[in-house]
């Protein structure tokens, strides 16, 4: 949807689950197992492993929109 504007909050999550699942694939292809098991551990406890393993395989954020064309 071309207008839609995105809460604080929404906006916030977005960046936070970018940042993780950026790191987690940067820590992963240099191959530090043990830097990403404690980054995916921080994830799980604040509940973002699912958005950030759901980016990690699909490259979709939360609340990403399509449009229909």
């Amino acid at each position: 949807m071309p207008g839609h504007k995105y809460t604080q909050s929404e906006y916030a999550l977005q960046q936070v689950v970018e940042s993780f699942a950026n790191l987690l694939f940067s820590l992963e292809e240099q191959r530090l197992t043990h830097t990403y098991r404690v980054v995916f551990r921080f994830c799980e406890l604040e509940n973002i492993d699912y958005l950030v393993l759901r980016y990690l395989r699909t490259g979709l954020l939360p609340f990403e929109e399509f449009s229909e064309e």
